[in-house]
């Protein structure tokens, strides 16, 4: 295998000049342990020994760099329960490391994890979806996707719960808007309720339900029958009625405690109908109470970057951003981990980043 391996190397070297040069030529089309390991065969003797041993110095540090990165970002998935993303993350980490023994003894136990989980799951899946539980079969794929979004029967199941949902909201909202439109209430309201229990966060639903209760309150206020309402095609549009779900989704998050998904709830609301000063009023003063915590929010973030763990600072950054869209410091500091972030991406989807294999 040496005499094979000197062979090709030799072949390797024939064709690019010189050791020195044929390694750079590696390193640069991303197979950096094929320029290592050809840097490293050059004998003491050969003029380019010395940049050889600098440029091997090099790109050791930035393989450390790489591993660490890795490892933090598998440690982020991992918290998450997104553990087929932190697996990727990990057999990265070991590319570069193949002689972690502790790390490898990780990833086989969440490899075991994943299955398990999976099986039960989609066992638990199945079963609400032949029952018509909708809802449930949802939050069953939503684990799923989280667990494993790598996972190709995802996609199938992915699609069948979607038509299934698809069809069954259509039909209902239809239900609640003739409701609405002839002033029938209860009907309405039974309907978009039923559409939440299978999509809570149905802003088409939630609109409707907010305006009819505007409506019964203003009803019950000037002491008419709470049927009698105008038709909603001359009291509000889609867009707006779209917009009011939004804002009562943010509503309901702040009243949680959850200000940053308020926010994101209200800017979806000021992007379906710009003239919502409810969600627009909401969203200044969530912004107000949240101010204070930029700041910490910016150096918690670049604390993480410190320690090699991008994906947790740009999660810091981007809050910042929701309370501050218009922070230099925190656009920049978000910028960078954006980069530094893709450029793994971008090694991960290379054929040879870390197994030298062409």
């Amino acid at each position: 295998m040496k005499r094979i391996a000197c062979a090709l190397l030799a072949l390797v070297w024939a064709g690019c000049g010189t050791p020195l040069a044929a390694g750079e030529r590696m390193y640069r089309e991303g197979d950096r342990l094929a320029a290592l390991e050809t840097w490293r065969a050059i004998p003491e003797d050969d003029a380019g020994y010395e940049k050889a041993h600098e440029r091997i110095a090099v790109v050791e540090e930035e393989f450390q760099q790489l591993v660490v990165r890795y490892k933090q970002r598998a440690r982020y998935f991992e918290a998450k329960e997104r553990l087929a993303e932190s697996i990727v993350n990990y057999r990265l980490a070991l590319k570069l490391q193949p002689d972690d023994a502790e790390t490898l003894a990780h990833v086989q136990e969440l490899a075991r994890k994943v299955v398990s989980e999976r099986r039960v799951l989609r066992a638990q899946y199945r079963a609400d979806f032949d029952a018509g539980h909708l809802a449930k079969a949802g939050a069953s794929l939503e684990q799923l996707r989280t667990l494993d979004p790598f996972d190709p029967a995802l996609q199938i199941d992915e699609r069948e719960l979607r038509d299934g949902l698809q069809q069954s909201i259509t039909h209902l909202l239809a239900v609640g808007r003739r409701g609405f439109s002839d002033g029938n209430h209860a009907a309405a309201e039974r309907a978009f309720r039923s559409v939440l229990e299978a999509d809570p966060n149905n802003e088409s639903a939630r609109g409707y339900l907010s305006y009819i209760d505007t409506i019964r309150r203003a009803s019950q206020t000037a002491g008419n029958e709470p049927a009698a309402f105008e038709p909603p095609e001359t009291f509000a549009s889609d867009a707006e009625i779209r917009a009011e779900g939004f804002h009562q989704n943010a509503l309901a998050a702040a009243a949680s405690g959850d200000y940053f998904i308020a926010i994101r709830h209200d800017l979806q609301a000021l992007d379906a109908y710009a003239g919502h000063t409810g969600a627009r009023r909401h969203l200044a003063e969530t912004r107000r109470k949240l101010a204070p915590q930029v700041d910490s929010l910016i150096e918690e973030g670049r604390t993480h970057f410190r320690n090699e763990d991008l994906q947790s600072a740009l999660d810091s950054w981007r809050r910042a951003l929701l309370v501050d869209p218009e922070n230099e410091r925190a656009q920049a500091y978000a910028a960078r981990a954006v980069r530094q972030l893709g450029n793994l991406e971008r090694l991960r989807s290379e054929p040879d980043v870390a197994s030298g294999e062409r």
